[in-house]
């Protein structure tokens, strides 16, 4: 049987936390960004002064602050921690292309995964889709579905659907709203995390930019990041699409351990041994054929 990974237990001798200092927790991940969340307000902390604002015990908010230092969040300090400085996030955002550029990339192989992942979705079904340039390549494989609910984030999701429903009239669009993030046309902030937790949907799509054994889903863009989080709370099932680049890399955002995941869907150029040991931690790995080239006899 998978296991909750909402599920809170209480720790022995320490009410409210964790049954484990098990990083796979989403409540786990939830609290070490709320601590980097105050670090980077505040540019500095005290192990003390995040004991009593989470009320966590000074154990667990050392590990924590020892991670996250290792992550790449905050610099850890001796009895603290102080928040990254301005070149060093600035360094991890040139690391991301530009929205346009990412619709750009690995067109076959994410065509392929849009498409394997269109056929998990039944008639019938709501579906979160965040905004992420994969899931613009799913779009296309909605049009035969009857009585489907898309509720998503994107800016440009949200304009292609509305063409799509113009032609199917059993398809429902819903948009977050929120403040508009340019550098991934998507709505983020309190606003469109409150209108996602108002809705429990059968499966949600999330695109990444890095997956790692070891650290998870990983975003370089900070903002997008509670929002992904909501949509994965919010799924009855939680999809990961990443094509091959993505894989084995780690960006300063977390947005989630690999448990949370029930599918991933990537391409086949991803080495095997790491989809296995993927396997081996829970999630279920699909991998999406790519279309065959032509042969040398086919082209005149």
């Amino acid at each position: 049987m998978r296991e909750d990974p909402l599920r809170v237990a209480p720790e022995s001798g320490e009410p409210g936390e964790f049954a484990t200092e098990d990083d796979r927790s989403l409540l786990t991940v939830e609290r070490r960004m709320k601590i980097a969340e105050l670090i980077k307000m505040q540019k500095t902390a005290s192990v003390a002064e995040i004991t009593e604002r989470l009320g966590a015990s000074p154990a667990t908010v050392r590990r924590d602050l020892l991670w996250l230092d290792q992550q790449g969040f905050i610099v850890r300090t001796r009895g603290g921690a102080l928040a990254l400085d301005h070149t060093s996030q600035t360094r991890l955002r040139r690391t991301a292309p530009s929205y346009e550029g990412r619709l750009n990339e690995q067109i076959d192989e994410k065509k392929a995964i849009g498409r394997l992942a269109a056929e998990s979705i039944a008639d019938g079904e709501i579906i979160m889709l965040d905004a992420s340039s994969t899931n613009q390549y799913l779009l296309p494989f909605l049009a035969q579905k009857r009585e489907l609910t898309v509720i998503t984030n994107s800016l440009d999701i949200t304009t292609a659907l509305l063409a799509l429903a113009e032609r199917n009239p059993g398809l429902t669009v819903m948009c977050s709203g929120g403040t508009l993030f340019l550098r991934t046309h998507s709505f983020t902030g309190l606003t469109a995390e409150q209108a996602l937790a108002q809705f429990f949907v059968d499966k949600a799509f999330i695109g990444v930019r890095g997956v790692s054994i070891q650290h998870g889903i990983t975003s370089p863009f900070l903002e997008e990041i509670a929002v992904k989080r909501q949509m994965i709370k919010a799924a009855r099932e939680v999809f990961v699409l990443a094509d091959h680049t993505k894989w084995n890399l780690t960006f300063a955002g977390l947005i989630a351990p690999l448990s949370t995941v029930h599918t991933l869907i990537t391409d086949g150029q991803v080495d095997s041994a790491m989809l296995q040991a993927i396997r081996e931690m829970g999630p279920r790995v699909k991998v999406a054929p790519l279309p065959e080239a032509p042969s040398t006899e086919d082209i005149e």
